[in-house]
């Protein structure tokens, strides 16, 4: 009874702090979605690609949302039409950092650890959407990448029928209220899935075996730092207190980078969520940016 409670507590909290995000996001998805504006959003990014990638980037690292609490947003973006490439820079970048993990590892790891998580999240999230974008200009993929929903049509208005200005927004309102129904229990659902296995993952899983694997200096440090962070389940706030314990014991700052990177990005929660609201080609460009990217930014720490 008592593990029952901890995970209805624990699914309640994580989706009130992330409530409004959701709300936000399925809105904006379904007002789009019932003025067809998608159509617009397509043209205006499919010709300022390359300038939009770094903006993603820039924004996703400074984003308060986790790898959990993003996917409501990419979900809704991609429903509006808006391209993989600078969405997948955004979707890479946003549970790496934010203000207060900045702030908390400044404080915690010192000013070096907190330049180098800048640093590797923008630079993931930079190789993350121009390597999407050179597949995507290539054939190998395509904007139309969730499962089910992009197959929805919202109910159109007959273009023959005369309708006054208050039947219209009477009409657009239906329209709205059907595609935010549609959107929200598509992305909602699986969003509940994931809450609850982060709820069943941070009760059972043992992180003192995290300790004894990488608590000293090897050279596969970086590599098995970014695989153990996705059972480990480290967000980028929670992984900071472990990490210091971890380099307590003798961890490097590479090893400590990946591990706080691969734990943020990629959780099998997270991962859960993702596989099934995008198609398989998508998840899988997913993990292996998250996973390279941790694995790349370790080694590369270790080396300058």
């Amino acid at each position: 009874m008592n593990e029952i409670m901890y995970i209805l507590d624990f699914v309640f909290e994580a989706i009130r702090s992330i409530g409004l995000f959701f709300i936000i996001g399925i809105a904006i998805a379904s007002l789009i979605k019932t003025f067809q504006l998608d159509v617009y959003l397509r043209k205006v990014f499919e010709s300022n690609k390359r300038a939009s990638i770094p903006i993603a980037s820039g924004t996703g690292t400074f984003s308060p949302l986790c790898s959990c609490g993003v996917i409501p947003a990419i979900a809704a973006l991609l429903a509006s039409g808006v391209p993989l490439a600078p969405i997948m820079a955004f979707w890479i970048t946003s549970p790496l950092m934010d203000p207060e993990s900045f702030v908390l590892t400044y404080g915690l790891l010192g000013k070096e650890m907190a330049v180098a998580r800048v640093i590797a999240a923008l630079g993931i999230g930079l190789a993350a959407g121009y390597t999407t974008l050179y597949f995507t200009r290539q054939g190998l993929l395509n904007n139309q990448v969730l499962k089910n929903f992009n197959n929805q049509a919202s109910p159109a208005i007959d273009p023959g029928a005369a309708l006054d200005k208050y039947q219209l927004a009477i009409v657009r309102l239906f329209q709205f209220l059907i595609n935010f129904k549609d959107l929200g229990i598509f992305v909602g659902k699986f969003i509940l899935i994931a809450f609850v296995l982060e709820a069943l993952m941070l009760k059972y899983v043992p992180m003192d075996w995290v300790g004894r694997v990488l608590g000293s200096h090897n050279p596969y440090g970086p590599l098995l730092a970014a695989l153990i962070g996705v059972p480990a389940y480290a967000s980028s706030i929670s992984a900071m207190p472990i990490v210091r314990g971890l380099m307590d014991l003798g961890m490097d700052k590479g090893t400590a980078l990946s591990f706080m990177i691969g734990g943020g990005a990629t959780s099998i929660p997270a991962m859960v969520a993702v596989y099934s609201i995008v198609k398989r080609r998508t998840f899988m460009l997913y993990i292996t940016f998250s996973m390279a990217g941790a694995v790349a930014a370790g080694y590369l720490y270790r080396l300058f």
